[in-house]
C-alpha cells in the first residue's frame, strides 16, 4: 500500500498541471463530389475540427485520414467556390475504416457552413471478422461495474463455474489483452496484467475467432482497450456509491439480511491541459472499492481451539461408545469458544489509479506516458472453514504497468510508433506474514466436511516482471493498400516461491512448526527469465467495396530453462528428488501464422465475409515452470512436473459471416464458425525405474468448436437502442483441464482418461444476450441487460456403486437466467451538474446454480439413502441441512447500489 500511495501522491500534482494517445487507431476516408454535376472535387480540404489532422482530396476526389484515435469527431470540408459543410458525430472505431462522403453545393454568396449530423452505418463494410465495440457512452448507460461485465455481454463468451472466461469454446487463458496498443496479457496465470476500470475506457474492442497478424499469443480472441485521454479544458467528476446484497434467500446465504452496507465505492477523475507545456494534456483517475461479498462464515471455533479439540477427540477415540461409532463423537460446546459472529469469506478491497500525460513535441510527433497501478486484498471462499473462518488466508496483489508511446508521422500517408512498457505483478497469500507466527496451528480436526479451528499453513509469493519493446509502422501506400508491419520483444523475470510449514508434533499436542528445507516438496522456489519475439506484416486492401486482409506472423519462444534427459531415471533415496539427474537446456520453438479475411457486398445493404487463420499460444508459465526443482513426492502419484520444452498450443479457425441492413437503424448479423484445436496442454504418467510415479505436462489434448451466432441490433435513435444475440455452440474435446490425467489417476477407483471428444466443462449450447437503452443520455436513462445460458455439463455419479459407468459430462446443470438494471437522472443543483443513479444486479434474485452435486445434478442436496439420512440426522455436531448447504454453488444474489456523481 505504501508504494501505491507514494506514486499516487507524486502523480496527482504533476498531472494537475498536465490526453492519452491511443496506440490503436482507426481511419476515415471518403469522396468529395460536386452536388450538381457529380464530378469529383480536387484539392478540397477535409479537417477534423479541434485537431491537427486532415487531408486534401486527390484527382478522383478521394481522401483518407489515418492514425485517428477512436471517438466522435466533427469533420469540416472546405473547397474554394463551394459552401463549407460540417458533419458532427462522425464515429471512429479501432481498426475500422469510417466512410464519410461529401456533396458540396456551389457558393454564390458568403454564408455559414451547412451543419449535419452523421449517422452510424449499421453495416460495417470493411469488417472481415467478428468484432464488437463498447464505447464509453454505452458503459455509462448499461448496468455494468467491472470490465468483466462488458466482456460477458459479447456473443460467444461463456464463464465457467470458477468465473473464468472462455471465448468461442476455447480454454480459459486463451485471450490476449491489449491496452493502448501494448500487450498486457498475464502469461503466468492468464488474464490481464492491467485491471482496467470502466471509467478509464474510451473504447473496448472484443475480437473473437479470427484476427489480424498484429495480434499474437492468443488462440480464442483479443480484448483491446483504448484508454481515455485528456482534454483541452479542465473537467472532472467524483462518484460515490453504497450498496449491499438484498435477497430473500436467507436459507441459502448466511447473514444476507444483515443491517448495514456491505459495499462502498469512491472514484475521482480529472482531465485537462498541462499549463506549462503547449498542446499537452492529462487524464487521472483513482478508485477505492470495498465489499464484504455475499458468502459468510460463522465463528463457532477459534484458532486457539485447535489443539484442545484434537486432544479431546483423540482421547474419545480410544474407547468410543456404540452410539459414537455410529453417529460420531460430539465436540463439547465448551471447547468451541467462538463468539458466533458472522465473518465475510469472500471480501475484496481494491485501490487503483490511472494517470496519463500526452505531449505534442512538434507537428506529427507525440509522446504519451501512462501508469496503471492497483493493490488488492481478498479471500477465496472455503466451505470447509464455514464454522472456523479465522483460518482462511488472505490474498494480496500489487501491480504496476508503465507504458510509454512515441508516435511520429512521416507524412499524411505514413506513421510509425515505438512502444515500451514495464510491468510488475506480485501475487502472494498467507494467513500471518511470519511463517513461524505462534498463532499458526498444526492439523485441525476435520469432520463431516468442516474444520474445527485450525489454520491454513500454506503460502505463496509470485512475482512476474516484464519488459517490452514494440515497433509498428503503418502506411497508406496508395488508395487501395494500408500496410502495417512491426515487431515485439518481451523479456520476463519470474520468481516463484511456495511453502507449507510443517509440525513434528502430534496433532493433539501444541505445534512445533518449522520451515521445510528448500530441497523438499513443501518448499518450492524457482527463478526463470524466458524470452519471446515476434514480427508481422499485414495488408488491408480496399478496392471499391471489396476488402481483403492478409497477414503473416512469426513467433519465437525460448523458455531459457532446463529439462531432464532421462525421465525414468532412478531418484535419490532420501527424499525422492532428482537433484543428481542429468539435464540439458530447453529447446526454443517458433511458428508461422498466416491470416486471411475477405469482405464483399452482395447487395447495396448487405455484406458477406470469410476469414481463416492459424493461431498459436505459448502455454502459461505456471505450467511450463511447475516444479522446476524436479522434486518427486514419495508415495503414489502426488507430483506434477512442468516441461520447458512444451510447444505452443495451436488452433485453426474458419469463419463465414453476413451483415444485412434491415432498416435505417436496424441490422442483422449472422456468423458461422469452426475451430480445430491441437497441441493443447495435457499430461503423461511416468514411472521411474525405482517404481516412483509422477505426471508431466505435454502437448496431447485436442478438441473442436463449432457454432453460429444470430445478432439483431437497433442503433440509438428516437431515445431507444437495443441488441439481442443468440449463439448455438458445441465445444468438444478429450479433456477440459490440463490436469485431467492426474485427477483421473488419483480418483478411487482410478479412472481411464478420455480418448474420445466429449462436451467440455464450459460447453453451453444456447446463450442469449439482450440489452435495452431507453432515454436521453444527457438527462435520463434506463439500461437493461438480460442473459440466458443453458446449463453447463457435469459428470453424474452412481451413489452406492464403486464403479463409474457414466461418460464424463453426460448430463446438464440447470439453466441460468438473470436481468440487471441501471437507472439514472442527470440534474443541476446549485448550478452544479449531478447524476443520481441506481443499479440492481440479478434483479429478480434468481437462484442460479453454477455448481451441483454429481449424485443429483442440483445444488440443494446430494443423493442419500434412507439409512444414511437417518444416521446423519443424528449427527451430534452439525445438522443435515448444514452439511448439505453449499452457498458457493449458487450465483451471486440480488445486489443493489445507489450512488451520486458530481461533475465539474
Amino acid at each position: 500500500m505504501n508504494r501505491l500511495k507514494i506514486i499516487a501522491i507524486f502523480l496527482m500534482p504533476l498531472l494537475y498541471f498536465s490526453i492519452s494517445f491511443s496506440g490503436t487507431t482507426g481511419k476515415i476516408k471518403g469522396v468529395v463530389l460536386d452536388k450538381e454535376t457529380g464530378e469529383p472535387l480536387v484539392g478540397a480540404n477535409v479537417v477534423i475540427k479541434g485537431t491537427a489532422m486532415g487531408a486534401a482530396t486527390n484527382l478522383d476526389g478521394s481522401y483518407f485520414i489515418i492514425n485517428v484515435p477512436p471517438g466522435k469527431y466533427s469533420l469540416e470540408i472546405i473547397a474554394i467556390g463551394y459552401q463549407s459543410v460540417v458533419v458532427n458525430d462522425v464515429q471512429v472505431v479501432t481498426d475500422r475504416t469510417t466512410i464519410q462522403n461529401f456533396m458540396l453545393s456551389q457558393q454564390i454568396l458568403e454564408g455559414e457552413a451547412v451543419v449535419v449530423v452523421a449517422s452510424r452505418p449499421i453495416v460495417e463494410k470493411d469488417r472481415t471478422n467478428t468484432m464488437a465495440y463498447v464505447t464509453s457512452e454505452q458503459i455509462d448507460a448499461l448496468p455494468v461495474q467491472e470490465v468483466e461485465d462488458l466482456i460477458s455481454l459479447q456473443s460467444g463468451i461463456t464463464k465457467d463455474a470458477s468465473g473464468k472466461f472462455h471465448m468461442r469454446g476455447g480454454r480459459a487463458g486463451e485471450i490476449a489483452y491489449m491496452v493502448d496498443g501494448i500487450p498486457v496479457t498475464d502469461q503466468y496465470r492468464g488474464g490481464s496484467l492491467v485491471e482496467m476500470e470502466n471509467s478509464w475506457i474510451q473504447e473496448l474492442q472484443v475480437i473473437s475467432g479470427t484476427f489480424n497478424a498484429e495480434y499474437g499469443q492468443a488462440q480464442s480472441g483479443v480484448i483491446n482497450v483504448v484508454s481515455k485521454g485528456g482534454t483541452q479544458e479542465f473537467s472532472g467528476d467524483a462518484t460515490l456509491w453504497l450498496g449491499d446484497h438484498v435477497s430473500g434467500n436467507d436459507d441459502i446465504y448466511m447473514n444476507i439480511g444483515k443491517v448495514g452496507l456491505g459495499e462502498y465505492n469512491l472514484q475521482l477523475s480529472l482531465s485537462g491541459p498541462i499549463s506549462f507545456f503547449p498542446d499537452a494534456s492529462f487524464f487521472f483517475s483513482g478508485r477505492i472499492y470495498n465489499t464484504d461479498g455475499w458468502l459468510y462464515g460463522e465463528r463457532r471455533t477459534r484458532i486457539d481451539d485447535t489443539v484442545p479439540i484434537q486432544a479431546y477427540y483423540h482421547e474419545a477415540q480410544q474407547n468410543p461408545s456404540e452410539e459414537e461409532r455410529l453417529i460420531g463423537i460430539k465436540i463439547p460446546d465448551s471447547l468451541q469458544t467462538g463468539d458466533g459472529s458472522y465473518v465475510p469469506l469472500n471480501p475484496r478491497m481494491k485501490y487503483s489509479i490511472y494517470g496519463n500525460m500526452r505531449f505534442r513535441l512538434w507537428q506529427g510527433t507525440d509522446i504519451t506516458y501512462s501508469l496503471f497501478a492497483d493493490q488488492q486484498t481478498w479471500k477465496t471462499y472455503s466451505d470447509a472453514r464455514r464454522y472456523a473462518p479465522d483460518g482462511v488466508p488472505e490474498k494480496y496483489r500489487t501491480s504496476f504497468n508503465h507504458i510509454l508511446n512515441f508516435t511520429h508521422s512521416l507524412s499524411n500517408r505514413t506513421f510509425y510508433k515505438l512502444g515500451f512498457s514495464y510491468s510488475s505483478k506480485e501475487d502472494k497469500s498467507y494467513l500471518f506474514e511470519d511463517p513461524l507466527d505462534n498463532r499458526y496451528q498444526g492439523k485441525a480436526l476435520y469432520l463431516n466436511g468442516f474444520y474445527f479451528g485450525g489454520t491454513n499453513n500454506s503460502r505463496y509469493d509470485n512475482i512476474v516482471n516484464t519488459m517490452l519493446g514494440k515497433f509498428d509502422l503503418t502506411s497508406q501506400v496508395n488508395s487501395y493498400n494500408l500496410v502495417k508491419f512491426g515487431g515485439v520483444l518481451k523479456y520476463h523475470d519470474i520468481t516463484h516461491n511456495t511453502l507449507t510449514t510443517i509440525s513434528r508434533s502430534a496433532v493433539y499436542e501444541p505445534p512445533n512448526l518449522e520451515i521445510p528445507a528448500r530441497n523438499t516438496s513443501n518448499n518450492n522456489f524457482y527463478n526463470h527469465k524466458p524470452l519471446e519475439f515476434a514480427v508481422y506484416i499485414q495488408d488491408k486492401v480496399e478496392f471499391n467495396e471489396i476488402i481483403f486482409n492478409a497477414g503473416l506472423r512469426f513467433d519465437y519462444w525460448d523458455s531459457r530453462s532446463e529439462v531432464l534427459t532421462d525421465l525414468e531415471a532412478i531418484t535419490d533415496i532420501d527424499d525422492g528428488i532428482r537433484s543428481s539427474s542429468p539435464r540439458e537446456p530447453s529447446t526454443p520453438s517458433w511458428q508461422l501464422s498466416p491470416r486471411f479475411g475477405l469482405a464483399f457486398p452482395v447487395s447495396s445493404t448487405g455484406v458477406f465475409h470469410v476469414s481463416y487463420g492459424h493461431f498459436f499460444q505459448i502455454p502459461r508459465f505456471s505450467y511450463i515452470f511447475a516444479n522446476s526443482e524436479f522434486e518427486i513426492e514419495l508415495g503414489d502419484l502426488e507430483t506434477i512436473m512442468g516441461n520447458a520444452n512444451l510447444l505452443p498450443e495451436k488452433n485453426i479457425s474458419y469463419e463465414i459471416g453476413f451483415q444485412q441492413e434491415l432498416a435505417a437503424t436496424w441490422g442483422l448479423n449472422i456468423t458461422v464458425y469452426y475451430k480445430d484445436i491441437k497441441n493443447l496442454l495435457g499430461q503423461e504418467i511416468i514411472n521411474t525405474r525405482d517404481k516412483k510415479v509422477y505426471a508431466r505436462y505435454i502437448n496431447r489434448d485436442y478438441g473442436n468448436v463449432k457454432g453460429i451466432t444470430l445478432a439483431l441490433e437497433k442503433i440509438y435513435s428516437d431515445m431507444f437502442a437495443a441488441t439481442i444475440d443468440y449463439t448455438y455452440q458445441v465445444a468438444r474435446g478429450n479433456a477440459s483441464d490440463p490436469n485431467s490425467v492426474f485427477y483421473d489417476f488419483q480418483s478411487h477407483p482410478p479412472r481411464e482418461s478420455e480418448k474420445q471428444v466429449l462436451p467440455l466443462d464450459w460447453d453451453q449450447p444456447h446463450i442469449i444476450n439482450a440489452t435495452v437503452r431507453i432515454g436521453d443520455p444527457r438527462s435520463w436513462n434506463i439500461g437493461i441487460i438480460g442473459r440466458y445460458e443453458s446449463g453447463q455439463p457435469y459428470t453424474p455419479s452412481n451413489p452406492g456403486s464403486a464403479l463409474t459407468t457414466q461418460f464424463r459430462n453426460s448430463d446438464r446443470k440447470p439453466d441460468i437466467f438473470y436481468i440487471n438494471l441501471n437507472l439514472y437522472k442527470t440534474f443541476k443543483l446549485f448550478n452544479q451538474k449531478m447524476r443520481l443513479f441506481a443499479k440492481i444486479y440479478n434483479l429478480f434474485d434468481n437462484l442460479n446454480e453454477i455448481k451441483v452435486y454429481s449424485s443429483t445434478g442440483r445444488a440443494q442436496f446430494p443423493y442419500r439413502t434412507n439409512a444414511d439420512r437417518q444416521i446423519l440426522e443424528r449427527n451430534p455436531n452439525f445438522t443435515l441441512e448444514e452439511m448439505d448447504l453449499r452457498p458457493d454453488f449458487y450465483y451471486e444474489p440480488r445486489r443493489v447500489v445507489l450512488g451520486l456523481t458530481v461533475y465539474f
